[in-house]
């Protein structure tokens, strides 16, 4: 038997084994003790948990996460509960999460504000601008105003984000605009513009913004930004090409950049954030250009998976289509660099909205089909 013919066949068993994971159900277990077996300090253990509690059937699974969520006395525990109720889509999560908005577990809160993003209800607006005025923590303030940014068809709110932008450190006020530019709020461009000249942290954020809104002003902003660092320049191309203008150029211009020997890594970076955001856009160019990367320099592996796997969790169909038709030695290297991101970004609910659209393809699938064999692979490789 040829070498070839083995390796075809380990990888057809393999998919086989992973699918049959996928479909069977998991055993009877105390879903108490499994959900508070969620914050374990040992690694197998919890994942094994939230698998386990992932394949309960949701008749018994939504309760007792619901439960744990408002009266399990570790807070750990509750906010990956909440994470795991997300992914059962049940209609009473909305109705558990409006009542966290202002629950001391700041860490839940994060969670609630990004499922409220997602799952927008303008009748929460005086809730969340009540929570803009008052919401501190530094990680917890940017899942809030990507809620806010969801119900902003409320010109209260618009006032209020806008506001946003000139307010406080700069942390903060970078969450407002990539939030605000991912929203492709045209109400916000003549006061995120003048930061794109602004040399600083704040910059390159404004400059991807305008690209993202784009609109008639998009190319005269991006026009006037001159004399600035290479990485914020490689940022511009980016952000014309989001606007409609040379991405023919402006892609392959990027891949260039980010393998250049001896290229600044503020370059680098600049370089495949730019791609990556570009692929987000649906640019099926800028994706192959940011997987082509770790072939061409192997040094830029690290970068390329943070870059993919934050691609991913922003638009997992993107990701999830593009992994349906790629030949198997371009998925298989996808695979290993989404793994590689994921466990480098620890973004649990992001990952969890992840693995729900991936299990619902993979249910959508019929028996026996590609796309059934990929979803279950990659199921089986991030460990969820």
């Amino acid at each position: 038997m040829s070498r070839s013919l083995v390796l075809l066949l380990s990888v057809l068993v393999l998919a086989g084994s992973a699918v049959a994971a996928a479909q069977t159900p998991a055993p009877a277990a105390d879903l108490k003790t499994l959900i508070s077996n969620l914050s374990s300090l040992d690694y197998p253990t919890r994942t094994d948990a939230a698998k386990l509690i992932r394949r309960a059937a949701a008749a018994q699974a939504v309760p007792a996460l619901s439960d744990a969520v408002r009266r399990h006395p570790d807070e750990y525990v509750r906010n990956r509960a909440f994470i795991l109720l997300t992914a059962f889509n049940d209609r009473g999560t909305a109705d558990l999460a409006r009542t966290l908005i202002t629950d001391k577990n700041d860490r839940l809160r994060e969670s609630v504000f990004k499922w409220l993003e997602q799952h927008p209800d303008p009748r929460l607006v005086p809730s969340l601008m009540s929570a803009l005025q008052t919401e501190i923590a530094e990680f917890v303030r940017p899942a809030l105003v990507g809620a806010l940014t969801a119900v902003d068809q409320d010109p209260q709110v618009q006032r209020a984000l806008v506001t946003e932008l000139n307010r406080g450190l700069d942390f903060f006020r970078s969450a407002v605009i990539d939030a605000l530019g991912r929203r492709h709020a045209a109400y916000a461009v003549d006061t995120i513009a003048p930061i794109t000249k602004d040399q600083g942290p704040l910059q390159q954020y404004a400059v991807l913004a305008i690209g993202r809104i784009g609109g008639p002003k998009a190319d005269s902003i991006l026009s006037a930004v001159t004399g600035a660092p290479q990485e914020v320049q490689l940022t511009v191309r980016a952000a014309s090409c989001l606007a409609g203008k040379g991405c023919d150029t402006h892609v392959p211009a990027l891949s260039a950049a980010a393998s250049t020997a001896g290229a600044k890594p503020a370059a680098v970076r600049a370089a495949i954030a730019g791609l990556a955001a570009i692929a987000e856009s649906g640019n099926a160019a800028a994706l192959r250009a940011l997987l082509d990367l770790p072939g061409r320099t192997a040094a830029l592996r690290d970068e390329v998976a943070i870059g993919l796997s934050t691609l991913a969790l922003r638009r997992p169909a993107v990701i999830l289509d593009w992994l349906d038709s790629a030949p198997a030695p371009s998925r298989d290297a996808a695979l290993g660099l989404l793994k590689d991101g994921f466990d480098s970004l620890e973004d649990d609910f992001d990952e969890e909205q992840f693995f729900a659209a991936t299990r619902a393809m993979y249910w959508q699938a019929s028996d026996n089909s590609s796309t059934r064999a990929m979803t279950a692979a990659l199921i089986q490789r991030l460990e969820f």
